[in-house]
């Protein structure tokens, strides 16, 4: 289940959220990979290929000095992502409670201008945040709502 927790004006998530063609095996394949480590917060980013019209998601190493507790992503493996694909969202689970954002999560995803997927480990569950710097269509806003 995801859930929006702020609204946001980045279109091309909502779009990618909607369409769960794409985005079932994307989620199944980030849940698994958190599932295998359930110790340490995973984390990477979710992108869009212009070139091949597909969306990717590429795992990155948390160099946290507390990964069990927080997620740290290379700013130069940002940099390396973002030059190659249109960046949607920074995605990473939480080992323990539930996938809402914790204050750290707002702070980073505010400061990023990025929305934040998250993923509970505990309870098999996403959370979407979207920082309040983006906008979205009302439209979109309630088709969205409508399926989750």
């Amino acid at each position: 289940h995801i859930a929006i927790w702020r609204v946001s004006r980045h279109r091309w998530l909502l779009t990618w959220i909607m369409n769960h063609k794409y985005i079932k095996p994307i989620l199944s394949q980030i849940a698994e990979e958190a599932s295998l480590s359930p110790n340490l917060e995973i984390c990477g980013f979710l992108g869009y290929d212009e070139e091949m019209e597909r969306f990717v998601w590429q795992r990155e190493k948390n160099a946290s000095p507390d990964p069990h507790n927080f997620f740290l992503i290379d700013p130069f493996n940002y940099l390396e992502f973002q030059e190659n694909y249109e960046i949607i969202a920074v995605f990473h689970s939480h080992v323990i409670g539930n996938a809402k954002p914790s204050e750290f999560d707002i702070k980073m995803s505010s400061t990023s201008c990025l929305p934040f997927l998250i993923y509970s480990v505990q309870e098999k569950k996403f959370n979407l945040y979207c920082p309040s710097n983006h906008e979205i269509d009302v439209n979109t806003l309630n088709r969205l709502k409508e399926k989750v």
